[in-house]
């Protein structure tokens, strides 16, 4: 099976997103199927950087005959495609050729796509995201009469685009896939697409990678932590919807109550909030207790959870956007770690409240307290969780697993194609 994976840029950035890429391209390769990825960005994985992503609208007006020229070829091009209503076709076109946002690029990255095409084997189109990789993947999936598949993780459909773009889209590729029947249920609320066309492989954990062979204490030694430390940590975008916050508020609170109480906090990520929030845990005088560690390579951070003892994530709801699912969650379950996080989207399965973790409410920080300081006082039920969600990692969440599912979907989805052109 030969796959054109659009990714775009995700192999640069961190999250869930470029972790699930990095997976799915390694666990399939290793089953022996073909993949070229097209990826503008620098990484360990070599992907043809075919997307552009740099120049501005104001170059529309200074390019040669042929962007024009091929401009026009792509409105026309699109107008001629089956099975689409004419009026969803002209919305489409419209989009794709005047829309002044990333015009320029999105036109040259379209030209040099199918240049690409032309020359390589493809049988399916499998889009990581289903924002912009989605628009790419859906014009040469109809030029080339291609199925197409899309991952929707949760903020990348739940944004409107112009003209309705992204639901017109939805409803004229093959499949769609979801990570959980949370997910599921809203994407059906929002756009209006046929439930079968949606499909859910939980999002996975490569265990090969992610495991260390240092003990916990052989780790603090190392990183000049002491052993008597009760070490929380998160990792997260500091962005105000992840609610790190909160977090920093109940930790203020339990050490101006208890002073005593041996409470470290490890953030691992960087984001917008960074300096208010660093700023903030310096007026606090918190410096000693809560430290942000930054962008850290994987097996440092990896590390850092088999070094702590509770994980907590707590994201907000907010307008446009969601927590998909949460795939740190299960990282940290991996390492036996007891997990908090909210009731928000996709947390709600990838934690099991009493079981591997607790879920509170957004915002609530009594309940964030409560169950900070019950998990410190309890070790067997730090234990018992860590246990509980370690055990369920490994059935659910393996990595080779959810390959062998993935190439399932995408074979099927290509038989399915064949049939119905026959």
């Amino acid at each position: 099976m030969n796959i054109a994976l659009i990714s775009g840029n995700f192999l640069s950035k961190k999250g869930g997103i470029s972790t699930t890429l990095k997976n799915f391209y390694e666990k399939l390769t290793d089953l022996g199927e073909t993949i070229h990825l097209i990826d503008n960005s620098s990484s360990d994985i070599q992907g043809l950087n075919i997307i552009h992503s740099r120049e501005k609208f104001k170059n529309f007006f200074f390019q040669n005959l042929g962007f024009y020229l091929f401009l026009f070829y792509l409105f026309f091009r699109i107008l001629i495609i089956q099975n689409i209503k004419f009026r969803e076709k002209l919305k489409v076109s419209f989009y794709y050729c005047f829309y002044p946002k990333d015009l320029v690029n999105r036109i040259k990255s379209i030209k040099k796509l199918i240049v690409y095409f032309q020359k390589v084997k493809v049988d399916i189109v499998f889009c990581i995201s289903s924002s912009f990789p989605l628009f790419y993947g859906f014009i040469l999936s109809k030029f080339f009469n291609k199925p197409l598949v899309t991952l929707a993780h949760g903020e990348d459909f739940i944004k409107r685009y112009p003209y309705s773009l992204n639901t017109i889209i939805f409803r004229h590729i093959e499949k769609i896939i979801v990570s959980n029947i949370i997910m599921k249920r809203l994407f059906l609320k929002i756009h209006n697409v046929r439930e079968d066309k949606i499909k859910i492989i939980f999002r996975g954990i490569n265990l090969e990678k992610i495991s260390i062979d240092s003990s916990k204490i052989e780790l603090r030694e190392k990183l000049n932590i002491s052993k008597n430390d009760f070490i929380i940590m998160t990792v997260s975008r500091i962005h105000p919807r992840k609610g790190i916050e909160n977090v920093i508020n109940v930790i203020k609170q339990i050490k101006e109550e208890n002073t005593n109480l041996p409470i470290k906090y490890y953030i691992i990520g960087t984001g917008k909030e960074l300096i208010r929030l660093k700023k903030k845990i310096s007026e606090s005088r918190l410096t000693d207790t809560i430290k942000f560690l930054g962008e850290i390579n994987d097996i440092t951070r990896n590390q850092y959870y088999k070094l702590s003892d509770l994980f907590i994530l707590v994201p907000e709801i907010q307008k446009n956007t969601i927590e998909g699912f949460g795939i740190v969650y299960l990282e940290a379950n991996y390492f036996k770690l007891p997990v908090i996080g909210t009731r928000s989207g996709g947390v709600k399965i990838a934690i099991e409240d009493g079981k591997t973790g607790f879920l509170i409410d957004p915002k609530d920080e009594k309940g964030l307290k409560e169950k900070i300081l019950m998990l410190y006082y309890n070790k067997d039920l730090r234990e018992k969780l860590g246990e509980n969600g370690y055990k369920r990692v490994l059935k659910f969440f393996d990595w080779k697993n959810k390959a062998i599912e993935y190439r399932d979907v995408l074979k099927n989805t290509i038989k399915d194609k064949s049939t119905s052109i026959s």
